[in-house]
């Protein structure tokens, strides 16, 4: 971006923390960590008033497919698997 655009990116390296977020394309780690925190806090916390719940299947952890959760993507996914055999 350097060449193409000295002023612009002169300015992204100006920009706060926080102004960066909007931008950033990979969550980070401690922020990811917070959020998984919570949900934590608050599956306890329902298990704790309601003994019948179950905890519903969060679609971004890395044992679950984000086919699964988004019919587009098992669309896509679908055809991915015919094209490549």
């Amino acid at each position: 971006m350097k060449e193409i655009d000295p002023y612009a990116f002169e300015e992204a390296l100006k920009m706060t923390p926080t102004a960066r977020k909007n931008f950033a394309v990979q969550q980070d780690e401690k922020e990811r960590t917070n959020f998984d925190g919570k949900w934590e806090k608050l599956n306890s916390k329902i298990k704790t008033s309601q003994s019948s719940y179950v905890e519903p299947l969060q679609p971004f952890r890395p044992s679950q497919l984000i086919r699964d959760y988004n019919p587009l993507y098992a669309k896509i996914y679908d055809k991915e698997k015919y094209v490549n055999m």
